[in-house]
């Protein structure tokens, strides 16, 4: 069942939200005032004052913090402080969204599938061209984060599945990975955004997997990578993600790679959703504002009444 306000690239159903909801033990009025009061401590900190906060993103954060007040705080500091330490990955947006004529997805693909899995979005990466004078920091990293953007305004969702099909990776590309620019990257999505991540599986990995992973570990959580599972093929990815919720790729019913590519270029330039991603390089922090200390000042008016049936 669609609902009001929703972006076509993530949807969800009312009943899928009630799920949710229920698993983490949420009930309207509190998470209501959980949200009022984020907002209003957000609103006190002089670094984070002048920067727009939108209340579906609070929600989404506050579903990805197990509906922890203090986690979430520290979730959205890190968020606008990361953002605001990489403005080459942010504002870079503003150029191509404006040029109908850049193609925002040239030499990979990426898609979160439409249908929900057990409450959990499926994300597949793929490089589709092999030659790596095609690959591209900048894009992959810019793409990304605005999806990120998106989807933590409409999705709604208990946590991720990632899908690397690393097919065509080869050396050449690992050589081409900026380590200052993937740094910034990892910590705007992994302290920034913080999506509960269930599973990462690696599919087609050739040789050179080694080396990539390698060259990411130094900068993701350990307990990320206890997460990861590497299969020989795909039909040994079966046994963990129904082929239904897969892309046509890959045997699935969702749409192929080439067609969330489209649907996700389409989407992306509408006036509407265009604008709200512009607007987004606005949620930054201003550091030179900042007071205390980064670690202690999510603890002051935390605690709330609990409700009891």
């Amino acid at each position: 069942m669609p609902t009001k306000g929703q972006c076509p690239l993530y949807p969800w159903s009312l009943k899928e939200k009630e799920e949710i909801r229920k698993e983490l033990g949420i009930k309207e009025s509190i998470i209501k005032e959980d949200i009022d009061a984020i907002i209003e401590w957000f609103y006190k900190q002089p670094h984070l004052a002048e920067a727009p906060i939108d209340r579906d993103y609070v929600e989404m954060i506050l579903i990805a913090s197990k509906c922890s007040r203090e986690k979430t705080k520290r979730k959205i500091d890190h968020f606008y402080k990361q953002r605001s330490l990489a403005p080459e990955l942010i504002n870079t947006r503003k150029d191509v969204l404006l040029d109908p004529d850049v193609e925002l997805w040239t030499f990979y693909r990426q898609a979160a599938m439409l249908k929900l899995y057990k409450g959990k979005r499926i994300s597949i990466y793929k490089i589709s061209d092999p030659d790596p004078r095609k690959f591209s920091n900048e894009e992959t990293y810019r793409n990304t984060i605005m999806l990120g953007d998106l989807r933590c305004k409409f999705d709604y969702m208990l946590g991720d599945i990632w899908i690397f099909d690393l097919q065509n990776a080869t050396i050449g590309h690992i050589l081409r990975v900026n380590l200052n620019l993937i740094q910034k990257f990892i910590s705007i999505i992994q302290d920034g955004i913080g999506f509960k991540m269930y599973e990462v599986h690696v599919i087609q990995a050739p040789a050179v997997t080694q080396f990539i992973f390698n060259l990411f570990k130094q900068f993701v959580k350990p307990k990320l990578f206890e997460r990861f599972m590497f299969h020989e093929d795909i039909e040994e990815l079966y046994k963990y993600v129904p082929v239904a919720y897969l892309p046509k790729d890959y045997g699935g019913e969702e749409p192929s790679l080439d067609e969330f590519r489209e649907m996700y270029n389409k989407e992306l330039r509408k006036d509407g959703v265009r604008d709200y991603l512009i607007e987004c390089c606005k949620q930054v922090s201003n550091e030179k504002l900042r007071q205390g200390d980064f670690n202690e000042e999510y603890l002051v008016g935390t605690f709330k009444k609990l409700e009891v049936d």
